[in-house]
């Protein structure tokens, strides 16, 4: 008798662990809801996580990636981009972006240099201050001012 309730049990606890795991066929998948992010970030630019597309200024096809995030925990996703290769990336070898949604709704570009990003754990006004890498010794620190990132901490020339 123990024994049937615990199967029971244990099937209960199967089924249902089993029915969380599975996805709505009608939801569109993490992937699907960040490339629709990306694109509309990008303004269509940019249409998924990875990619190539032809850059014109460059005469080529280039390689990019992207990366959905919410760096301030509003629940609200900002994203960052890489684009791969020296024509835009110069020395570092990527040209990098963020794009943060503004109160009206806009997305709006952060950067947009030659770097490589590194979200860093100090925060001012919501924001992680954002270190931007390539080559050379220093690093420059950027942060949040309330409306779009400012650079904190120059390096020297």
């Amino acid at each position: 008798m123990r024994y049937a309730i615990f199967s029971a049990g244990f099937l209960t606890a199967v089924c249902v662990t089993f029915a969380t795991l599975i996805p709505p066929v009608f939801a569109a998948s993490p992937t699907e809801a960040n490339n629709k992010i990306i694109a509309e970030a990008t303004g269509g630019g940019l249409k998924s996580a990875k990619g190539k597309y032809f850059e014109p200024s460059c005469n080529e096809s280039v390689d990019y990636d992207a990366e959905v995030i919410d760096l301030n925990g509003d629940g609200q996703p900002e994203v960052f981009t890489q684009v791969h290769g020296t024509c835009l990336g110069g020395m570092a070898g990527v040209s990098m972006n963020l794009y943060i949604k503004n109160k009206q709704g806009q997305w709006k570009p952060q950067f947009g240099f030659p770097g490589m990003y590194s979200v860093l754990k100090t925060k001012h006004k919501g924001f992680p201050d954002i270190e931007i890498g390539g080559p050379g010794n220093c690093f420059p620190v950027w942060r949040w001012n309330g409306r779009e990132y400012d650079i904190h901490k120059k390096c020297a020339r």
